[in-house]
Protein backbone atom coordinates (compact mmCIF):
# COMPACT_ATOMS: atom_id res chain seq x y z
CA UNK A 1 0.00 0.00 0.00
CA UNK A 2 2.54 2.32 0.55
CA UNK A 3 4.70 1.55 -2.53
CA UNK A 4 0.67 2.16 -4.08
CA UNK A 5 0.55 5.74 -2.64
CA UNK A 6 4.40 6.63 -3.17
CA UNK A 7 3.78 5.92 -7.20
CA UNK A 8 1.01 7.76 -7.07
CA UNK A 9 2.68 10.75 -5.34
CA UNK A 10 5.84 10.24 -7.41
CA UNK A 11 3.21 10.59 -10.60
CA UNK A 12 2.00 13.86 -9.10
CA UNK A 13 4.71 15.59 -8.72
CA UNK A 14 5.94 14.63 -12.46
CA UNK A 15 2.39 16.10 -13.89
CA UNK A 16 3.13 18.87 -12.11
CA UNK A 17 6.77 19.66 -12.99
CA UNK A 18 5.86 19.11 -16.80
CA UNK A 19 2.97 21.71 -16.14
CA UNK A 20 5.16 24.24 -14.10
CA UNK A 21 7.73 23.87 -17.06
CA UNK A 22 5.05 24.16 -19.92
CA UNK A 23 3.24 26.85 -18.60
CA UNK A 24 7.01 28.65 -18.27
CA UNK A 25 7.73 27.77 -21.79
CA UNK A 26 4.39 29.17 -22.91
CA UNK A 27 4.77 32.41 -21.01
CA UNK A 28 4.90 35.40 -23.05
CA UNK A 29 6.87 38.46 -22.06
CA UNK A 30 5.32 40.71 -19.33
CA UNK A 31 3.58 43.64 -20.43
CA UNK A 32 5.08 46.52 -20.37
CA UNK A 33 3.68 48.32 -17.23
CA UNK A 34 3.64 52.32 -16.72
CA UNK A 35 6.18 53.95 -14.40
CA UNK A 36 4.77 56.06 -11.43
CA UNK A 37 7.86 56.53 -9.68
CA UNK A 38 9.39 59.86 -8.66
CA UNK A 39 12.12 60.47 -10.43
CA UNK A 40 14.93 63.44 -8.78
CA UNK A 41 16.08 66.82 -10.50
CA UNK A 42 17.48 69.19 -8.78
CA UNK A 43 17.41 72.64 -10.64
CA UNK A 44 19.22 76.21 -8.84
CA UNK A 45 17.38 79.05 -8.82
CA UNK A 46 19.56 82.11 -7.89
CA UNK A 47 18.97 86.35 -7.87
CA UNK A 48 19.59 86.45 -11.51
CA UNK A 49 16.74 83.91 -12.20
CA UNK A 50 13.68 84.43 -14.07
CA UNK A 51 11.03 84.54 -11.40
CA UNK A 52 7.19 84.51 -12.72
CA UNK A 53 4.36 84.75 -9.83
CA UNK A 54 1.52 82.47 -10.48
CA UNK A 55 -1.48 84.73 -9.71
CA UNK A 56 -0.82 87.39 -11.82
CA UNK A 57 1.77 85.80 -14.44
CA UNK A 58 3.80 88.83 -14.27
CA UNK A 59 7.60 88.71 -13.51
CA UNK A 60 8.96 89.29 -9.82
CA UNK A 61 12.24 90.86 -8.71
CA UNK A 62 14.40 88.15 -6.30
CA UNK A 63 13.47 90.57 -3.61
CA UNK A 64 9.97 90.09 -4.18
CA UNK A 65 10.39 86.41 -4.31
CA UNK A 66 12.02 86.11 -0.56
CA UNK A 67 9.75 88.51 0.77
CA UNK A 68 6.79 86.33 -0.12
CA UNK A 69 8.57 83.29 0.98
CA UNK A 70 9.18 85.36 4.54
CA UNK A 71 5.78 86.43 5.07
CA UNK A 72 4.16 83.29 4.16
CA UNK A 73 6.03 80.06 5.21
CA UNK A 74 5.32 76.67 4.13
CA UNK A 75 2.37 77.93 1.76
CA UNK A 76 4.38 78.58 -1.31
CA UNK A 77 6.34 76.28 -3.87
CA UNK A 78 9.19 77.07 -6.17
CA UNK A 79 8.91 74.96 -8.98
CA UNK A 80 10.76 75.52 -12.86
CA UNK A 81 9.35 76.58 -15.78
CA UNK A 82 10.89 74.60 -18.62
CA UNK A 83 10.88 75.83 -22.40
CA UNK A 84 11.11 74.79 -25.91
CA UNK A 85 14.44 73.11 -25.59
CA UNK A 86 13.11 71.55 -22.43
CA UNK A 87 15.31 73.18 -20.29
CA UNK A 88 14.06 75.18 -16.87
CA UNK A 89 14.59 78.55 -17.96
CA UNK A 90 12.37 80.22 -15.39
CA UNK A 91 10.25 79.46 -11.91
CA UNK A 92 7.16 80.36 -11.43
CA UNK A 93 6.73 80.57 -7.45
CA UNK A 94 3.02 79.07 -6.61
CA UNK A 95 0.82 78.23 -4.13
CA UNK A 96 0.68 74.90 -2.46
CA UNK A 97 -2.92 74.42 -2.30
CA UNK A 98 -3.02 74.65 -6.62
CA UNK A 99 -0.46 72.15 -6.63
CA UNK A 100 -1.19 68.23 -8.02
CA UNK A 101 0.10 67.00 -4.33
CA UNK A 102 0.40 63.42 -3.43
CA UNK A 103 -0.41 61.90 0.10
CA UNK A 104 3.33 60.98 0.82
CA UNK A 105 4.01 65.14 0.35
CA UNK A 106 5.33 64.72 -3.22
CA UNK A 107 4.42 66.96 -5.92
CA UNK A 108 3.27 65.31 -9.24
CA UNK A 109 2.67 67.02 -12.64
CA UNK A 110 -1.46 67.74 -12.72
CA UNK A 111 -2.61 65.61 -15.32
CA UNK A 112 -5.13 68.15 -16.54
CA UNK A 113 -3.15 70.28 -17.66
CA UNK A 114 -1.42 68.00 -20.63
CA UNK A 115 -1.50 68.35 -24.19
CA UNK A 116 -4.83 67.90 -25.20
CA UNK A 117 -5.97 66.00 -28.09
CA UNK A 118 -7.15 68.17 -31.00
CA UNK A 119 -5.19 71.06 -29.78
CA UNK A 120 -1.76 72.28 -30.78
CA UNK A 121 1.18 70.87 -28.99
CA UNK A 122 3.17 73.11 -27.45
CA UNK A 123 6.67 73.95 -29.69
CA UNK A 124 9.73 72.06 -28.57
CA UNK A 125 13.35 71.91 -30.21
CA UNK A 126 15.35 68.46 -29.85
CA UNK A 127 18.79 67.68 -30.76
CA UNK A 128 18.66 63.81 -31.09
CA UNK A 129 21.36 61.04 -30.86
CA UNK A 130 21.85 61.26 -34.95
CA UNK A 131 23.09 65.26 -34.09
CA UNK A 132 20.13 66.53 -36.04
CA UNK A 133 18.07 69.10 -34.39
CA UNK A 134 14.21 68.43 -34.45
CA UNK A 135 12.00 71.67 -34.43
CA UNK A 136 8.38 71.00 -34.08
CA UNK A 137 7.47 74.18 -36.22
CA UNK A 138 10.21 72.87 -38.97
CA UNK A 139 8.50 69.58 -39.01
CA UNK A 140 5.05 70.39 -40.26
CA UNK A 141 4.08 68.37 -42.70
CA UNK A 142 5.37 65.17 -40.79
CA UNK A 143 3.84 62.88 -38.13
CA UNK A 144 5.81 63.42 -35.11
CA UNK A 145 5.86 60.35 -32.47
CA UNK A 146 7.09 61.61 -28.76
CA UNK A 147 7.76 59.27 -26.50
CA UNK A 148 8.49 59.81 -22.90
CA UNK A 149 11.04 57.66 -21.39
CA UNK A 150 12.74 57.98 -18.04
CA UNK A 151 16.15 55.68 -18.86
CA UNK A 152 16.36 53.20 -21.65
CA UNK A 153 16.63 50.04 -19.00
CA UNK A 154 14.96 47.25 -17.82
CA UNK A 155 11.96 46.60 -16.87
CA UNK A 156 10.62 49.03 -19.46
CA UNK A 157 12.61 49.41 -22.17
CA UNK A 158 13.04 45.96 -23.65
CA UNK A 159 12.69 44.17 -26.66
CA UNK A 160 8.87 43.75 -26.46
CA UNK A 161 8.21 47.49 -25.72
CA UNK A 162 10.27 48.74 -28.29
CA UNK A 163 8.80 46.35 -31.09
CA UNK A 164 5.41 47.76 -31.33
CA UNK A 165 6.91 51.52 -31.62
CA UNK A 166 8.97 50.01 -34.69
CA UNK A 167 6.50 47.80 -36.13
CA UNK A 168 4.02 51.21 -36.32
CA UNK A 169 6.89 53.28 -37.70
CA UNK A 170 7.84 50.74 -40.39
CA UNK A 171 4.14 49.94 -41.15
CA UNK A 172 3.35 53.07 -42.15
CA UNK A 173 6.23 53.81 -43.69
CA UNK A 174 5.77 51.03 -46.37
CA UNK A 175 2.58 53.03 -47.49
CA UNK A 176 4.65 56.32 -47.79
CA UNK A 177 4.13 57.91 -44.61
CA UNK A 178 6.89 58.38 -42.53
CA UNK A 179 6.90 59.21 -39.04
CA UNK A 180 9.51 61.20 -37.21
CA UNK A 181 9.62 59.05 -33.65
CA UNK A 182 11.43 60.85 -30.53
CA UNK A 183 11.98 59.55 -27.41
CA UNK A 184 12.95 61.59 -24.24
CA UNK A 185 15.28 60.30 -21.77
CA UNK A 186 17.47 60.85 -18.54
CA UNK A 187 20.11 59.25 -19.78
CA UNK A 188 23.34 61.35 -20.99
CA UNK A 189 24.56 61.00 -24.55
CA UNK A 190 27.62 58.49 -23.73
CA UNK A 191 24.78 55.98 -21.62
CA UNK A 192 22.66 56.05 -24.62
CA UNK A 193 25.22 54.84 -26.86
CA UNK A 194 25.72 52.07 -24.63
CA UNK A 195 21.79 51.52 -23.93
CA UNK A 196 20.26 51.67 -27.42
CA UNK A 197 21.01 48.12 -28.99
CA UNK A 198 22.13 48.19 -32.89
CA UNK A 199 18.25 46.86 -33.50
CA UNK A 200 15.70 49.48 -34.69
CA UNK A 201 14.61 50.43 -31.35
CA UNK A 202 11.66 52.43 -33.32
CA UNK A 203 12.58 55.88 -32.10
CA UNK A 204 15.33 58.48 -32.44
CA UNK A 205 16.68 59.05 -28.72
CA UNK A 206 16.90 62.35 -27.20
CA UNK A 207 19.84 62.48 -24.97
CA UNK A 208 19.56 64.56 -21.08
CA UNK A 209 15.69 65.44 -22.38
CA UNK A 210 13.77 64.59 -19.41
CA UNK A 211 12.82 68.12 -19.20
CA UNK A 212 10.07 67.76 -21.44
CA UNK A 213 8.54 65.41 -19.47
CA UNK A 214 8.24 68.30 -17.26
CA UNK A 215 7.03 70.45 -20.09
CA UNK A 216 4.43 68.33 -21.13
CA UNK A 217 3.32 67.52 -17.66
CA UNK A 218 3.69 63.68 -18.56
CA UNK A 219 3.63 62.00 -14.93
CA UNK A 220 3.75 57.87 -16.03
CA UNK A 221 6.22 56.59 -18.60
CA UNK A 222 6.27 55.18 -21.19
CA UNK A 223 4.22 57.66 -22.84
CA UNK A 224 3.00 58.42 -26.31
CA UNK A 225 1.79 61.65 -27.86
CA UNK A 226 1.18 61.65 -31.62
CA UNK A 227 1.05 65.01 -33.67
CA UNK A 228 -0.06 64.92 -36.73
CA UNK A 229 1.23 67.23 -39.87
CA UNK A 230 -0.03 70.39 -39.35
CA UNK A 231 1.01 70.40 -35.66
CA UNK A 232 -2.29 69.13 -33.86
CA UNK A 233 -2.44 66.30 -31.19
CA UNK A 234 -3.77 63.27 -33.08
CA UNK A 235 -3.34 61.44 -30.36
CA UNK A 236 -2.32 60.34 -26.44
CA UNK A 237 -1.61 57.01 -24.67
CA UNK A 238 0.68 55.07 -22.21
CA UNK A 239 2.03 52.07 -23.53
CA UNK A 240 0.04 49.57 -22.30
CA UNK A 241 -2.79 50.93 -24.15
CA UNK A 242 -0.47 51.63 -27.25
CA UNK A 243 -2.41 50.58 -29.68
CA UNK A 244 -5.24 53.38 -28.98
CA UNK A 245 -2.25 55.08 -31.95
CA UNK A 246 -0.93 52.28 -33.69
CA UNK A 247 -4.22 51.43 -34.70
CA UNK A 248 -5.01 54.90 -36.16
CA UNK A 249 -5.34 54.87 -39.96
CA UNK A 250 -2.90 57.54 -41.08
CA UNK A 251 -3.72 59.84 -44.46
Amino acid sequence: MFVSRFNKMFVSLMVLAGTIRFSAFCQEEPKVTRYNGKVSQQFVMNRDSRIVDHATGKRITYEAYDNMLKKNPGQYKTQPVFDKYGKASSFEIIKRSQLYVQQDGSVMNNPDLMPEVGEPIAPFIMRGLDGREYDSEKLRGKYILLGFWVRYEKPLYTLASTKVISNFVDENKKKGIDIISLGTTLNTQEECLEAIPKRNCGFIPVPESYGFNHRYKISETPYFILVDRKGIVRAMAPHTEFSKISELVLR
